[in-house]
């Protein structure tokens, strides 16, 4: 049974989705892990589709320089944990929705914040809680999209028959103990693997020396709304493609990127042999 709420979401969807479909989507889950100028949209994007379901995972607090790109980032939020701002904007938008919320994630507790996720949705900064959700989406057999806050809109799938993340960034990680890692390496394994968007055909033109020695020296990226929202849109449209088992998936290693600048579709290689 849809409630009003629901029916006033999915009203528009039919015609484009039949009423099967729809009811799939309000079924599935999707983990958001991080919520900050990816996670946001793409978590609004997907409860304005249809999603009732969401988990959601972030540390972070938001603050003033959140506020060029993160869609729940207001001057009255600032301070406030972002899985909890977050929660309440998606509940404006439909009350029944069902969220569960994660500060942190563990290698004790990830099996549990996955447990009955369809599809997750990757936009962490953080090296360890990526390795610790990609390994475990793997090992559950669940469909990670990833992308990344760059100048072109970005978005590929990992999943069991792809390579994995970590051989996709070529890390010396695998097959190893998360407990490692040692704080430095992490660090190291970041810049890594933002140097590997250099295989996007055309990226670093829009990026001067100054950008790569702010996000080595002080872990700040250069992003813009415009650039940064493509991406969100492109990730969520994957993760409703992935439930509804609808067209082509950009499957790993290569991402789909579009060039929004001069309306081209660039070319990108994965990282790993072959």
């Amino acid at each position: 049974m849809w409630s009003d709420y629901y029916k006033n979401i999915a009203n528009r969807n039919i015609g484009l989705l039949n009423e099967e479909q729809q009811d799939k989507l309000k079924g599935s889950c999707v983990a958001v892990c991080g919520v900050g100028g990816l996670g946001g949209v793409i978590s609004e994007i997907l409860v304005r589709t249809g999603i009732e379901s969401i988990k959601l995972l972030d540390n972070g607090k938001f603050e003033p320089t959140n506020l060029n790109r993160q869609i729940y980032s207001f001057n009255d939020t600032n301070d406030r944990y972002k899985i909890d701002v977050t929660e309440e904007y998606l509940k404006k938008i439909n009350p029944d929705i069902k969220i569960i919320k994660e500060l942190e994630i563990t290698e004790e507790n990830v099996d549990k914040f996955l447990e009955g996720v369809d599809v997750v949705a990757l936009s962490i900064d953080s090296i360890l809680p990526v390795l610790i959700i990609s390994r475990a989406a793997r090992r559950l057999n669940i469909p990670l999209v990833e992308g990344w806050a760059v100048v072109f809109g970005n978005v590929r799938v990992f999943t069991d028959q792809t390579p994995s993340v970590e051989e996709v960034y070529k890390f010396p990680t695998i097959g190893r103990e998360i407990s490692s890692i040692i704080e430095e390496e992490a660090r190291e394994l970041m810049f890594q693997s933002v140097l590997s968007l250099q295989t996007i055909d055309g990226l670093t033109q829009h990026y001067p020396e100054s950008a790569a020695k702010r996000l080595q020296e002080k872990g700040e990226g250069t992003t813009l709304a415009p650039m940064v929202w493509m991406t969100c849109v492109m990730m969520a449209l994957e993760a409703f493609k992935i439930i509804l088992n609808w067209g082509k998936i950009a499957l790993a290693p290569n991402f789909a990127v579009y060039d929004g600048i001069n309306h081209e579709i660039r070319s990108q290689q994965g990282n790993v042999d072959g």
